[in-house]
């Protein structure tokens, strides 16, 4: 399997997870069958000041799945449309989710359609539409 992970710090398994998807510096993918990692950069090398796209970083990229801590409706939407799986994080450390996966242990994300419920929010209550805001 190739599982990849966004990560800030290249680590190896030894990687945290990034808190946000899209936004990461880099993400790790790791070729379980082979037992080998590679790093992506996150950015256009052409325009290194330019931001972030994990859609063109990743496309093309024979995933099996992408393991998160935190992604948005619009960029889970965009990942399952270039048909790639995304599951939910559960620790934030790349080997443990690699063997949480490996053991079919780590739910598939679906969208939530947040902005139907407004802006998530701290104030007043919390979240009202179940977001975990990195919690695990």
């Amino acid at each position: 399997m190739k599982i990849c992970f966004p990560i800030g710090a290249a680590k190896g398994l030894d990687s945290a997870i990034y808190g946000h998807f899209a936004s990461a510096p880099q993400f790790l993918i790791v070729d379980t069958e082979q037992e080998t990692t590679s790093k992506v950069a996150n950015c256009n090398a052409a325009d290194p000041r330019a931001r972030c796209n994990p859609f063109e970083a990743l496309r093309g990229r024979p995933l099996d799945g992408i393991v998160v801590d935190g992604i948005g409706d619009d960029a889970l939407r965009t990942m399952q449309l270039c048909g790639f799986r995304v599951f939910a994080a559960q620790s934030l450390m790349v080997r443990d989710n690699l063997e949480l996966i490996a053991n079919q242990q780590l739910e598939v994300l679906e969208a939530q359609d947040s902005h139907l419920e407004g802006s998530c929010s701290d104030q007043g209550g919390g979240c009202s539409h179940g977001c975990s805001h990195g919690q695990h």
